[in-house]
């Protein structure tokens, strides 16, 4: 009887069967993902590029948009929980990660996306007025690797679109630290 009630206590009161569940489903999707050898799943590299943008044009801001939301709300969470414990056993590196990560995609989301956006159109117009942009996966400047104008828009957009992709790195890695921190507190 008592092993009964260990066996069901596992299952009512643990995360576990949720784990196993979790592992099978993983497993399913993977065995049932096909065989197909050249199937990607970037988009860069299955649509020409100006589709690929135009996808990326309506993303970019709603993913920073609410990347920086839920952000916030982590921040005012943690500090809400440090609130109720009195600020006991306050990680104030957790604190500063939590700050950084809201603020990097916030100035991402509001100083940023739409300058890059902006000189994506340009180059866009531009690619199409010359008879560009249907390749895929690659640039191929073709009769604009001579235009002045057209190299010093692409050289701000790659500009934009770089220091987006530091920023976006910077809150990854941000993010990763806080979790590990949040691992540690909980083994301890």
């Amino acid at each position: 009887m008592a092993n009964k009630l260990r066996k069901r206590s596992v299952l009512t009161r643990t995360s576990q069967p949720l784990h196993i569940a979790l592992a099978v489903l993983v497993t399913l999707a993977w065995l049932g993902r096909g065989s197909s050898g050249n199937t990607r799943i970037v988009l860069y590299f299955n649509l020409p590029r100006h589709e690929f943008g135009r996808v990326q044009t309506v993303l970019f801001p709603v993913y920073y948009a609410f990347n920086a939301l839920v952000s916030l709300v982590a921040f005012f969470a943690y500090f809400r929980t440090q609130c109720l414990t009195r600020f006991e056993n306050t990680s104030w590196v957790q604190f500063a990660l939590l700050l950084a990560v809201f603020s990097i995609e916030a100035y991402v989301r509001l100083s940023l996306v739409k300058p890059m956006l902006r000189a994506k159109h340009i180059k866009t117009s531009m690619e199409e007025a010359a008879g560009g942009g249907q390749e895929v996966g690659r640039l191929i400047l073709g009769e604009l690797a001579h235009c002045p104008r057209y190299l010093r828009v692409l050289k701000t957009f790659r500009a934009y679109h770089s220091t987006i992709a530091m920023g976006t790195m910077i809150t990854l890695g941000c993010s990763l630290y806080s979790t590990m921190i949040i691992v540690d507190a909980m083994c301890r």
